[in-house]
């Protein structure tokens, strides 16, 4: 099998390149991303450099069997001064998955795209995928989660086999540093009613993503842990005494932090976590055959720092190569 990553680079093509170089049903990874800053080296390994919005990038990508489309603009650092471009970012957002779009309906036999739980924005129900894709205004991020969903889902209709991973918020060794730092730091929002989250352990998307790649699934299908918590809670779990602070104090830095400093992610991120979100994950455990190995929450924040714990077997029976 040859397989082809756009956002190789980033946090997540950092978990799953490794997996995908050791496990033996892949022949050959060719991996895009705008800039290798620490490229890795494997006998399986052909990396390339260049803009997801450059088209010339899909002809290598339709001659694999699997293409895996991560490119994505999360949290803008990479960015530097044209953080704020939301106009350049959504150009990059869209013109990336059309391209995805485009050489997966020219040769790659499946396209897994790696989506957001973002796109339900709020809920006070558990969620499942068939539930309507409402995005929290002024979100970005979010909304162009859901326009490529859209676009991915319209080209079904002519052929397009494809998954769209709908991952829960991330976290793990190699995570955004926002979402680290936030955990790190033993500082809360006391918010009331308290906002439930759930979590998933990088290593945990991954599997799914390795699941996906001859699984004959196709749509959309959630990925987080089985529980939810408070933000509240998780700092009470990652520190002894951690301090409750004004939600307006809370915000105000962030906004201050950028705006006026130019460091931190866009304040629509920290609203999203005033939001309770629960998802239902029925259809990852029973049709993708997903067995998380940080099921909880807490199991999640328990392996901040270090991999999840190993997986016994893929879907093909192996032992996992990371065991």
């Amino acid at each position: 099998m040859r397989v082809f990553v756009t956002g190789a680079a980033g946090c997540l093509g950092q978990a799953l390149l490794p997996a995908l170089l050791g496990d033996p049903r892949v022949r050959a990874v060719t991996a895009h991303d705008l800039r290798w800053t620490r490229p890795l080296r494997h006998p399986k390994l052909m990396l390339l450099s260049g803009d997801i919005r450059d088209p010339r990038w899909c002809a290598q990508a339709a001659a694999c069997d699997v293409l895996i489309h991560m490119a994505f603009v999360v949290m803008d650092g990479r960015l530097g001064t044209r953080r704020r471009d939301q106009a350049l970012i959504h150009a990059i957002n869209i013109g990336g998955t059309k391209n995805a779009i485009n050489a997966s309906l020219a040769g790659a036999a499946r396209l897994i795209h790696v989506s957001s739980a973002s796109v339900y924005g709020g809920a006070t129900h558990v969620v499942s995928e068939d539930a309507p894709l409402c995005p929290l205004p002024g979100f970005a991020y979010a909304h162009d989660k859901r326009e490529a969903e859209i676009l991915i889902d319209t080209a079904a209709a002519q052929g397009l086999n494809a998954i769209r991973l709908r991952p829960h918020v991330i976290l793990g060794p190699r995570a955004q540093p926002f979402l680290r730092g936030l955990l790190r730091a033993p500082f809360y929002a006391r918010l009331a009613p308290a906002p439930l989250l759930q979590l998933v352990h990088e290593d945990d998307v991954v599997d799914a993503i390795l699941l996906s790649l001859q699984s004959p699934l196709q749509g959309p299908v959630n990925l987080a842990t089985r529980d939810a918590l408070s933000f509240e809670g998780m700092q009470r779990f990652c520190h002894a005494h951690p301090i409750g602070l004004p939600p307006g104090w809370a915000r105000r830095a962030v906004r201050f932090a950028f705006y006026g400093l130019g460091i931190g992610p866009h304040p629509a991120w920290s609203e999203a976590l005033d939001q309770s979100l629960v998802i239902d994950t029925q259809k990852a455990h029973a049709r993708l055959h997903w067995q998380p190995r940080c099921p909880t929450v807490r199991s999640v924040l328990a392996h901040l720092d270090r991999p999840a714990p190993p997986a016994a077997t893929k879907a093909t029976g192996q032992v996992s190569p990371r065991s």
